[in-house]
């Protein structure tokens, strides 16, 4: 029996006007409720910008923020935490800025008391972000933020991630790991942090076991976490690569309210 429901927002959860049909969630979330089952809002964004998803919801729901280096539970509690290493932190800093690959790339630090960001404030980009990022400040030299950081948000508007995933991962292997964001990016994590990691770290406060569990996700930070779970879905609108790794698709896409469609089943 599904007793934990774990979704992805962008892309899954919410349709591509970043909304969802909020009065029947409501209603499957005090039904959730009712029968002693949990929604985890599992995401690379920050807690400030999911919690303004669910602002006019009313009910328990956990939050998987910075694909899974910040937990918080049903009670607004901070459960797990991985902060990256500030000398590990201003060594990728100096690598990105060395190296001509990155060239170019727009990095936000997300951390505990802010969001950091190396592009002017007036820039677009800069702009375009703080839809994700609550707050966010323009920094000159990144090296010189001394928050606890919980992930570093790097985009290009040109050119593919892979090889650049690569080459970083290869370069910080046991210290961070980078993993597509979907958004021509990458987000970077404490080595061996992930959605699957925050999931985990949940399901041990409650006692539960990922064979509890049903997920939902549509790309490539999504994968760890509906692979190792009971119900893993990848969304009809998933991107290519996560549709050709996941047995199951859901019916409906993220305009369709696919991700509710499947909770209502769950709840019958």
């Amino acid at each position: 029996m599904i007793k934990v429901i774990a979704s992805d927002m962008d892309g899954t959860f919410l349709n591509d006007e970043g909304t969802f049909a909020e009065k029947e969630f409501q209603v499957q979330l005090d039904q959730l409720k009712d029968k002693g089952m949990h929604f985890v809002s599992a995401s690379s964004n920050q807690y400030q910008h999911l919690l303004g998803h669910f602002k006019n919801i009313s009910g328990p729901i956990s939050y998987i923020c910075n694909n899974g280096a910040l937990v918080i539970d049903e009670r607004g509690v901070i459960v797990g935490e991985e902060i990256i290493d500030h000398p590990v932190l201003r060594t990728a800093l100096e690598y990105l800025e060395s190296e001509p690959q990155f060239a170019g790339a727009e990095i936000i630090l997300v951390g505990r008391n802010g969001t950091y960001c190396n592009l002017p404030a007036d820039s677009k980009r800069f702009q375009a972000s703080q839809y994700f990022y609550e707050n966010m400040q323009s920094m000159a030299d990144l090296k010189l933020v001394f928050d606890s950081i919980y992930k570093l948000d790097i985009t290009w508007e040109a050119g593919g991630v892979a090889k650049r995933q690569s080459d970083f991962n290869h370069k910080f292997s046991g210290r961070l790991a980078a993993t597509s964001s979907g958004m021509n990016g990458l987000d970077v994590m404490v080595d061996g942090v992930s959605k699957l990691t925050g999931l985990e770290t949940l399901l041990a406060n409650w006692s539960l076991s990922l064979d509890d569990v049903a997920a939902f996700g549509d790309n490539g930070n999504d994968f760890e976490m509906i692979s190792a779970v009971k119900d893993g879905f990848a969304m009809k609108n998933s991107a290519a690569d996560l549709l050709a790794k996941v047995d199951q698709i859901t019916e409906k896409t993220n305009n369709e309210q696919g991700v509710q469609q499947q909770i209502t089943k769950y709840l019958s």
